[in-house]
């Protein structure tokens, strides 16, 4: 691919920057909705908890079968992630930088002193850009740690099953494709089945909210996690 059209390949578009915040706002809107077992995280210096509904294996299934149905209906094309591909990862990228300085401004304006919400700024800016300073800044009670880290779960999965539909799409589907495709998944859902135990991790007990995990969880996770499907395609 030439330079001048991969460059083009990236500019964002509005539909990139939709796609995106569609995403966001279902997981939002399903992950307060639908049913879940709600699981106390750890507790916190201040003797308080933050309280988790891990209803994540239900929102990802219905999801999936949204766009099944949109996808018969012809409402949209299953490659329409593929195809944006590198849009989507320049938008979420962009979006991420957005969010952590949101994060680091607010959360050095939170006079808050609870243990969730203490601002806890070093003079750094570097590194409180970074680590973030509040360990679990929230947005309409919900936490965004835990939200972002469901995030880019199953925006890997999505990726995946979009780059799937373009081999297919494509007729240069084999078994390596499908195989990598069904340990992904099995892995990906083995995940939410279990998702009550994400709650315990170094991440979501320790590690403030900065652009590390942000990054991590919305760029890093689904983009280089499905460099090995992408090669696969081009491979055969």
């Amino acid at each position: 691919m030439e330079v001048g059209a991969l460059l083009t390949s990236c500019y964002p578009s509005w539909g990139s920057v939709g796609v995106l915040f569609t995403y966001l706002g279902y997981l939002a809107l399903a992950g307060g909705i639908l049913p879940g077992k709600v699981i106390p995280g750890a507790l916190l210096p201040d003797g308080n908890r933050v309280y988790y509904r891990c209803n994540g294996l239900a929102v990802l299934l219905l999801l999936i079968g949204l766009l099944w149905i949109g996808n018969v209906m012809k409402i949209f094309s299953p490659t329409v992630i593929a195809d944006k591909g590198a849009e989507l990862l320049l938008v979420t990228f962009i979006f991420s930088v957005m969010v952590t300085h949101i994060l680091y401004i607010t959360g050095c304006k939170c006079r808050d002193q609870s243990s969730s919400l203490k601002a806890n700024v070093t003079g750094n800016f570097l590194h409180d850009w970074w680590f973030g300073v509040q360990l679990n800044p929230h947005v309409m009670n919900i936490d965004l740690k835990f939200f972002f880290i469901r995030a880019g779960m199953m925006g890997w999965l999505l990726i995946n099953l979009s780059i799937c539909a373009k081999s297919f799409e494509d007729g240069n589907a084999n078994l390596s494709v499908i195989l990598y495709q069904i340990f992904c998944a099995l892995y990906i859902i083995d995940y939410f089945y279990h998702e009550e135990f994400m709650t315990s991790t170094w991440d979501i007990i320790a590690e403030k909210l900065g652009f590390m995990l942000v990054f991590g969880d919305l760029v890093f996770v689904p983009f280089a996690f499905t460099i090995q499907a992408c090669e696969l395609k081009l491979k055969f």
